[in-house]
């Protein structure tokens, strides 16, 4: 450890001894064996010390190690960190399927064995104890996946196990664009440019308008293509524009991520199949610029092109 770090308990999940790095900000940056690499601000440290119970606390750290898996420190902001405090935890099948995702990471060869009490793996499940784990294990273990082994936690990935995660990894799609449904009107130029393209920028990933796309398709078969090639769709009612109601449901149906977004002038118009999702509802370009950007990094992390 060098001069730079320390030893404290970590702010985040509370129950392990994290290093803790020189900060060149205001907050706090740790390594913890649980969560992993992370940065919290002094503001958003000011809000947890108010008092985080187990269930949030699993969900923080939950969420701070899948953004070290991919490939990023996350920072937790007073403007994020309701949103992933928020978030519920996930169902019981998917959190068995990280246990499983998790297990394969550090991995070098196939059969290598894993420790089931590594603290990594409260985190990756979004479990509170260690009777949450067990369970799982035993979940996976009952479909053939993953199996204990010896005593002290030692642990293996079955054949089975190893097919399941490659079916995985090919429904992953490594993509950081992100696609936007909107009103393509005059009024709107401004919005676009400074709101929902700079909301995008600013979380990392790559704003993508089909009428701005270089191409020699069919329309409807470009937008498709694009819609396929997404990360996530944010679908904006404004004008309420039959296509945008078109591009949000083909997403929905390829299980794509839409953010929902509406002037709040237009509010009032907006279907009803509509209303049951939690809509931005904005006034200016900044303020959905500010909003849009926080709400995809609570949900999908920062994207692989996020500024330090």
């Amino acid at each position: 450890m060098s001069k730079d770090t320390e030893t404290d308990p970590c702010v985040a999940c509370a129950d392990q001894q994290a290093e803790t790095k020189a900060p060149d900000f205001d907050g706090i940056h740790q390594i913890c064996p649980r969560c992993g690499e992370f940065k919290i601000s002094g503001t958003a440290l000011a809000v947890m010390s108010k008092g985080l119970g187990k269930d949030k606390r699993a969900k923080l750290s939950g969420w701070l190690l899948s953004q070290n898996r991919s490939g990023e420190v996350p920072m937790v902001t007073t403007s994020n960190l309701e949103n992933i405090l928020a978030r519920p935890i996930p169902p019981l099948v998917e959190r068995a399927t990280y246990l499983l995702q998790e297990a394969e990471h550090g991995l070098t060869s196939l059969g290598d064995r894993f420790n089931i009490n590594e603290p990594r793996f409260l985190a990756a499940t979004y479990s509170t104890d260690s009777n949450d784990i067990n369970f799982l294990l035993n979940l996976l273990s009952e479909q053939d996946l993953a199996k204990s082994v010896a005593i002290g936690g030692l642990c293996e990935i079955t054949p089975h196990g190893y097919i399941q995660l490659d079916e995985l990894k090919q429904k992953t799609t490594p993509s950081s664009q992100g696609f936007v449904a909107m009103w393509f009107h005059k009024d709107m130029d401004n919005s676009f440019l400074d709101g929902f393209q700079t909301g995008i920028l600013q979380a990392g990933y790559n704003p993508v308008r089909i009428d701005q796309v270089e191409h020699v398709n069919r329309i409807d078969d470009e937008i498709i293509k694009q819609l396929k090639a997404s990360k996530f769709v944010v679908a904006d009612f404004t004008g309420h524009r039959g296509g945008v109601y078109f591009e949000a449901g083909f997403a929905l149906g390829f299980d794509i991520p839409v953010f929902w977004t509406c002037r709040k002038d237009h509010m009032s118009e907006l279907h009803f199949d509509i209303r049951q999702f939690n809509c931005i509802d904005w006034e200016t370009p900044e303020e959905l610029s500010e909003r849009l950007s926080n709400r995809i990094e609570a949900v999908l992390g920062p994207g692989p092109h996020k500024s330090n």
